[in-house]
C-alpha cells in the first residue's frame, strides 16, 4: 500500500513523497539555492528584511520537506480515498511528530537549522494553528495510527535523511496516538509541543531577525506548497512555470509603463479631448512631473480632479528600476479598482493586466462593449486567468489593480494575500484613497510601511493632519503638497458655495435644480434612504419601466452597493457617464459608493452630514474640472434625523468644519484642507494588531478581519434565481452576476447547492432600480405602492 498525500480531480493520487518532491522543486526553482538567490529569492529577503538568506533556504528546504509528514495517517488516508476523515489536522500531526524524542535526536545533527522556525511553519502552513487550539478531535473517534509499518513511510523518511543530510538511522516515532490518557496520550504530546512553541514565542519578541526569518519561511512554505499542489493538477512543469512566471522577461524599466499605460490614456484623453498639450509642459500639470522625484516612500496629497492617478504612474515609471517586475495599484473598493482597471491598467497588454477583487472576473465581462467607443482596442484583448490556479493564475501578470485587501490581507492571514505575497514582494506599490481607510486598514497600512520594504506611494485629496504625522515621522515617508504653477490655480480656484439647509427644505431645492438643466448629485448615509428618496421623487415608479425620471425626460439614478452585480455594474456605468461632460440634466442619489475615485461633475450637490473626509470627498464630484465653472457649484448640508452609520467620533469637528465653510461667499479646495486641518481628528487612532506580525508561532486565518466594518449584509441570490445559480455551481460556471448583498436577518444560509458562504434572499425585497430592501415591495397593476 502507497501512502498518498494528495486526490487530483482526474482521479490520479500523489504519494507523499511524490508530493513533498514537488513541494520542494517549486520551493527551490522559486528561491535559488543557499549561496545564489533567484531574482524572486533577493527580492525576498529585501522585503522581509531578513539578514541571512543562507539560513532562509535552509530552514525552508526543511520545512517543505516535513510540513506533510503528518499525513501518514489512517485518517488521512482513509479520507484522501474518499472512505472517511482524519480525525487530526495533518500539519498539526506533522509538528507533533517532529516534536518527538526520536526526532528531535535525528534533526540534532543540524544543529545549524533553526528547528523552532522550521517547526512553527510546518504547523502554520494551512493558517489554521490557534493558541491553545493544537491537534483538537476533529470527528467521531479515539484513536490515531501512524502509518510507519508501510514501506512508504520509511522511503519519505529515507527523502528526508537524504536532502537533510541527517544520521543514518531513521527515527522510531510512536506509531499509535491515543486521544485518551493511554500512551501515547494526545493531550500529553500536545502539552509538550505548547510548551515548547510559548518559550519560542517568547525568544522571538527579543529577536527581530528571528521573527523576519520565520515570517519569510512561513510564508515561502505557503507559496511553495501552493505550487506543488496547483501544478499537477494542470499538467505544467514546476520548474518551467516558476521560471516563465519570474525570469522570462527582466524588471520592468520606465519606458515599459511610458508606452504600456501612460502614453495610451493620453491617447485616449486626447481623443475625448481633455488633454490641453498648449499650456508649454506638454499636457503635464507642474506637480505630475515633480513626483518623478518622490522617493521611494512618499504621500501624494493633490485635490480632487488635479490628475493625482497620472501624476503616480509617473512615479511607478521612475521606481521600477529599482529592480521589480510587477506593479500593484491599490483602491479602498471594488468600483474604484475596476474603474483604476479601466482607465490604465487595460491599457497593458492582456497577458500582463490583471482586475483582482471579489468580483473582477464579471466587472470584465463587456467592461469595453461602449457604443461611443466602438474602435476601443481592449475590447478584443482577453484579461481572463485560469480558475484551476486559484491566487496562483495571477502570477504570471505584471500590473495590477486591485482592493486593499487583495494584498494586505495577509496581514490577517487571508490565504489568497498569502499566496500573492511572491508578487507583492516583487513590486511598486500605490495605495490610493488612503483618506478612506478605516482605523483597522489604516493601522495595517502603517505597520505594512513599517514592517516590509517596497517603494510605496500613499496617494488622496485631503488626510487628517493627525495621519499625515503619523506617515511622515513613524514611517519616514516624504510629504509632497506643494501646488506649483497650474494645481495652485486648480486648488485655490472659487469653487464651491456651502450651505447648511433643514432636510425638509431639501426637495424642493433638488426639484428647482434639475428643472433649470443641473445635473444634481444627492449622497445620503444609508441604502434605505437613498431608496425612500428615490421612490418619493420618481415621477414614473411602474415596474415594467427600466428607468425612471424625477421630470419628464429628466432621469432620475439610484445607486448603492445593494444591487445584483449586473444591476450595479449597469447604474455605475450609466451614473458615472450622465455626471461627465456637458450631459442632460438629471438627478442622482446615492451612498458613499460615489466618494472615490469617480469622475463625477455635478452642479448641485446635497449631502447628509457625515466625517470630514469623507464631505470633502463628496465635494470632490461637484464643479469638479480643472478650470471650474464660473459659477459655484452648491453644496447643500443637512443633518438626518439618524446619523448611523456614523458615531460621534467620527463626527467630530464636522459642525465646526462647516460653519468655516459656510462663513465663507466661495470656498475653494485651499479652503478645504485649511478647515480639515484646524478642525479635523488631531489624535492618531488605537493602532490593531495584525496577526501576520504578533501570533509568533501560530498562525490562523479569520482570526481577525482587514477591515473595522459591521458585517449587517452577506453575499445572497434571490430566490427567483436559486435554480440558474445552482446549475451554474454545478457546472463551476461563473454566477457572480446574480449575487446582492442582502441583510444578515433576511438571508438564509445552507441552502443545499449553494457554497457555504451564499444565502438566499426573498425576491419580493428587490427592484432592478431600487435594490435589494428592508422591506417587502408591495405592487398594484405594476406600480410600486
Amino acid at each position: 500500500m502507497s501512502l498518498f498525500a494528495k486526490s487530483g480531480s482526474d482521479g490520479q493520487r500523489l504519494t507523499l513523497v511524490e508530493h513533498t518532491e514537488d513541494v520542494l522543486a517549486a520551493f527551490q526553482a522559486m528561491f535559488g539555492v543557499a549561496d545564489s538567490p533567484t531574482r524572486l529569492g533577493t527580492c525576498w529577503q529585501r522585503f522581509f528584511r531578513f539578514a541571512d538568506f543562507p539560513a532562509f533556504f535552509n530552514c525552508g528546504v526543511a520545512a517543505a520537506l516535513l510540513h506533510d509528514w503528518g499525513k501518514a495517517n489512517d485518517g488521512f488516508q482513509e479520507a484522501v480515498s474518499g472512505r472517511g476523515r482524519q480525525l487530526i489536522w495533518h500539519e498539526h500531526l506533522s509538528a507533533l511528530l517532529m516534536n518527538t524524542v526520536p526526532a528531535k535526536d535525528w534533526f540534532a545533527s543540524r544543529a545549524d537549522l533553526d528547528w523552532d522556525v522550521i517547526l512553527s511553519a510546518v504547523l502554520t502552513h494551512h493558517l489554521r494553528a490557534k493558541r491553545g487550539m493544537i491537534a483538537e478531535l476533529l470527528g467521531d473517534g479515539m484513536h490515531v495510527f501512524v502509518e510507519t509499518a508501510d514501506s512508504d513511510f520509511d522511503r519519505y523518511l529515507d527523502l528526508v535523511r537524504t536532502r537533510l543530510h541527517l544520521a543514518e538511522a531513521l527515527p522510531r516515532v510512536p506509531t499509535a496516538w491515543h486521544f485518551d490518557s493511554r500512551p501515547i496520550a494526545v493531550h500529553q504530546a500536545r502539552q509538550g509541543l505548547e510548551d515548547r512553541l510559548h518559550d519560542f514565542h517568547r525568544s522571538l519578541r527579543k529577536t527581530e531577525l528571528r521573527r523576519r526569518l520565520l515570517w519569510g519561511v512561513r510564508a515561502a512554505l505557503i507559496a511553495a506548497d501552493a505550487v506543488g499542489s496547483a501544478m499537477p493538477r494542470v499538467g505544467e512543469s514546476i520548474k518551467d512555470w516558476i521560471q516563465k512566471t519570474f525570469d522570462t522577461s527582466g524588471p520592468y524599466q520606465k519606458n515599459d509603463i511610458w508606452k504600456s499605460v501612460i502614453e495610451p490614456r493620453i491617447a485616449q484623453l486626447q481623443a475625448s479631448e481633455r488633454w490641453d498639450d498648449t499650456n508649454g509642459l506638454g499636457g503635464w500639470n507642474q506637480f505630475q512631473i515633480e513626483c518623478d522625484n518622490l522617493p521611494a516612500r512618499a504621500l501624494l496629497l493633490a485635490p480632487c480632479g488635479a490628475g493625482k492617478t497620472l501624476a503616480a504612474w509617473r512615479w511607478i515609471a521612475q521606481h521600477c528600476g529599482s529592480g521589480v517586475r510587477r506593479v500593484v495599484f491599490l483602491y479602498p473598493t471594488r468600483a474604484t479598482a475596476t474603474e483604476g482597471f479601466r482607465d490604465y491598467v487595460s491599457w497593458a497588454p492582456e497577458d500582463d493586466a490583471v482586475l483582482l477583487h471579489g468580483s473582477a472576473e464579471y466587472d470584465l465581462q463587456g467592461m469595453f462593449e461602449n457604443p461611443v467607443e466602438t474602435n476601443d482596442p481592449r475590447g478584443q484583448k482577453d484579461f481572463g486567468v485560469d480558475p484551476r490556479l486559484f491566487a496562483l493564475a495571477f502570477w504570471s501578470r505584471r500590473i495590477f489593480a486591485a482592493t486593499v485587501d487583495q494584498f494586505f490581507g495577509f496581514l490577517q492571514y487571508g490565504y489568497g494575500p498569502m499566496c500573492l505575497l511572491p508578487m507583492l514582494a516583487d513590486s511598486v506599490v500605490v495605495v490610493d484613497e488612503v483618506h478612506s481607510f478605516d482605523a483597522g486598514m489604516f493601522s495595517a497600512l502603517k505597520q505594512f510601511l513599517e514592517n516590509f520594504n517596497v517603494p510605496v506611494l500613499c496617494m488622496t485629496a485631503t488626510l487628517p493632519t493627525a495621519r499625515i504625522n503619523e506617515l511622515r515621522e513613524e514611517v519616514g515617508m516624504q510629504v509632497y503638497d506643494d501646488k506649483p504653477g497650474e494645481l495652485a490655480t486648480i486648488a485655490g480656484a472659487s469653487r464651491y458655495h456651502v450651505e447648511r439647509v433643514e432636510e425638509l427644505n431639501v426637495a424642493s431645492r433638488v426639484k428647482e435644480a434639475v428643472s433649470r438643466g443641473q445635473r444634481v448629485l444627492w449622497v445620503v448615509n444609508k441604502v434605505k434612504r437613498a431608496q425612500q428618496l428615490a421612490r418619493s421623487l420618481a415621477i414614473d415608479d411602474d415596474l415594467s419601466n427600466d428607468s425612471w425620471h424625477v421630470a419628464p425626460e429628466k432621469r432620475l439614478y439610484c445607486y448603492h452597493s445593494r444591487f445584483k452585480l449586473e444591476d450595479r455594474r449597469r447604474h455605475h456605468q450609466s451614473v458615472v457617464r450622465a455626471f461627465q461632460g456637458n450631459g442632460k440634466p438629471a438627478l442622482a442619489i446615492t451612498t458613499q459608493v460615489c466618494e472615490m475615485s469617480l469622475d463625477m461633475d455635478a452642479d448641485l450637490l446635497v449631502t447628509e452630514v457625515a466625517p470630514i473626509t469623507a464631505l470633502i470627498q463628496r465635494m470632490g464630484r461637484c464643479n469638479r474640472r480643472s478650470s471650474p465653472r464660473a459659477h459655484a457649484g452648491i453644496v447643500l448640508v443637512y443633518k438626518p434625523e439618524d446619523e448611523k452609520p456614523y458615531d460621534t467620533a467620527s463626527l467630530q469637528g464636522t459642525d465646526a468644519f462647516l460653519s468655516a465653510l459656510v462663513a465663507k461667499s466661495s470656498v475653494s479646495q485651499v479652503d478645504l484642507e485649511t478647515a480639515l486641518a484646524e478642525y479635523g481628528p488631531s489624535k492618531p487612532d488605537i493602532p490593531k494588531d495584525c496577526n501576520f506580525l504578533t501570533s509568533g508561532p501560530f498562525a490562523a486565518a479569520g482570526e481577525a478581519e482587514f477591515r473595522d466594518i459591521e458585517d449587517f449584509t452577506i453575499p445572497g441570490v434571490l430566490d427567483c434565481d436559486l435554480e440558474q445559480v445552482r446549475s451554474l455551481c454545478k457546472r463551476k460556471a461563473p454566477f457572480d452576476g446574480f449575487v446582492v448583498p442582502v441583510p444578515r436577518r433576511l438571508g438564509t444560509q445552507g441552502v443545499p447547492g449553494l457554497p457555504d458562504y451564499l444565502a438566499t434572499a426573498p425576491s419580493d425585497h428587490y427592484h432592478s432600480i431600487l435594490g435589494f430592501c428592508d422591506d417587502r415591495i408591495a405592487f398594484d397593476g405594476g406600480w410600486l405602492v
